[in-house]
């Protein structure tokens, strides 16, 4: 009698475990936390719920910075070959972009435009723009994709108290 308690107990467990890790999968949740080797300090990337924008369906995830007040969000557009991540805070908006060979930052495709391109030229570092047009290879990880993007866009503020 003692083995068979025992046994309905691990069962009970390995379910309760089996269970907690299915709705994990199922939410599909990312929860990415580094440095941003930037003067905003460590950062945080959660996954929100999926969202539906001009009649696409994409994930969306809240980039927060510890030195920041204001979020940054980031938008996945899943294309058949690539992933596009429009990324959006108040005072600009970029899309990095995987291409043939390489993934880098570009200006955000019209059809993803939400801010005035006079508003996203005043609060762009050009120079920086320039230098992140390739970044890495294509083809990433998301995850790893996320923790670029993390590092490398408070760099294309013309000053990083715009996320204040």
């Amino acid at each position: 009698m003692k083995k068979i308690s025992a046994f309905i107990y691990l069962l009970a467990i390995t379910l309760c475990a089996f269970q907690a890790n299915a709705s994990d999968l199922q939410n599909n949740s990312i929860n990415l936390k580094g440095n941003s080797n930037t003067s905003l300090g460590n950062y945080e990337i959660k996954e929100l719920p999926v969202i539906n924008q001009n009649g696409e369906t994409m994930r969306a995830f809240e980039l927060t910075y510890e030195k920041a007040q204001k979020k940054v969000t980031i938008y996945l557009d899943e294309r058949a070959n690539c992933k596009d991540y429009i990324v959006r805070s108040k005072n600009l908006e970029v899309a990095y972009r995987c291409k043939k060979n390489s993934f880098g930052v570009q200006m955000v495709p019209y059809k993803h435009l939400t801010l005035k391109p006079e508003l996203n030229a005043r609060f762009l570092a050009l120079p920086e723009f320039g230098k992140q047009q390739v970044i890495a290879e294509g083809g990433l990880p998301l995850e790893s994709t996320l923790d670029l993007i993390a590092s490398y866009y408070p760099n294309l503020l013309i000053s990083p108290d715009l996320l204040n």
